[in-house]
């Protein structure tokens, strides 16, 4: 048995994808959005149905979920329909903006205030929000647990949280993390092997090529 309760019967190496929630009004209109939940889009609402329909067709053996609204709109429904367990995981929530929550870069910039913010200090980060270095600390503990998980993982996050944990396992440095385009409901697929090392296969998957 491993430390998340699963019985081991899964083959070796594990898979895992990750998957990005869909759009959001502070999406849309370019607005940082961190530990806030704010209602979907059209467009974001039927991007959910799409989602919802490619990690079903994945067969996941369990999915994974930041506890915000925009994730669980996907994940709930998918563990739902094919009676995966359903996880809800504190430490991929994103990252918490502080003042800077809910204002444009522009409307940032007119107020003196600046993202991103240096990765070495925890007094650099805007009043309020939480600091680089945290945030990796969270994302990388949470992505060595989860390459060490056997079978199939479908992982519900956000842009941030999901380059978090693509840094921890891609090595990248905190310069180039924020380089990582990721698009809504798109995802990238990792293989692990029983050392807990991942390796990245597929990345910018959209939901319809998960199907089939």
């Amino acid at each position: 048995m491993d430390p998340h309760g699963y019985s081991g019967a899964y083959s070796r190496p594990g898979r895992i994808l990750l998957m990005r929630h869909p759009e959001t009004l502070a999406n849309a209109q370019h607005r940082y959005l961190g530990q806030a939940n704010v209602p979907l889009t059209e467009e974001g609402i039927a991007q959910c149905e799409r989602a919802v329909r490619g990690l079903i067709a994945w067969k996941p053996d369990r999915i994974i979920t930041s506890p915000l609204d925009r994730c669980l709109a996907i994940a709930r429904p998918a563990a739902e329909n094919i009676a995966c367990p359903l996880e809800i995981d504190e430490r991929i929530i994103e990252m918490n903006f502080g003042i800077l929550e809910g204002l444009t870069a522009d409307e940032a910039e007119s107020n003196n205030l600046s993202f991103p913010w240096g990765e070495t200090s925890r007094n650099w980060p805007v009043a309020g929000a939480e600091s680089l270095e945290d945030f990796l600390m969270r994302c990388a503990i949470a992505g060595q647990a989860y390459s060490m998980l056997p079978g199939r993982t479908a992982i519900v996050a956000h842009g941030g949280s999901i380059r978090g944990v693509l840094a921890h396992w891609l090595l990248l440095s905190p310069e180039r993390f924020w380089q990582l385009s990721i698009k809504n409901v798109s995802s990238c697929i990792f293989s692990a092997d029983a050392e807990g090392n991942a390796f990245l296969e597929k990345f910018g998957i959209q939901p319809e090529s998960l199907e089939g």
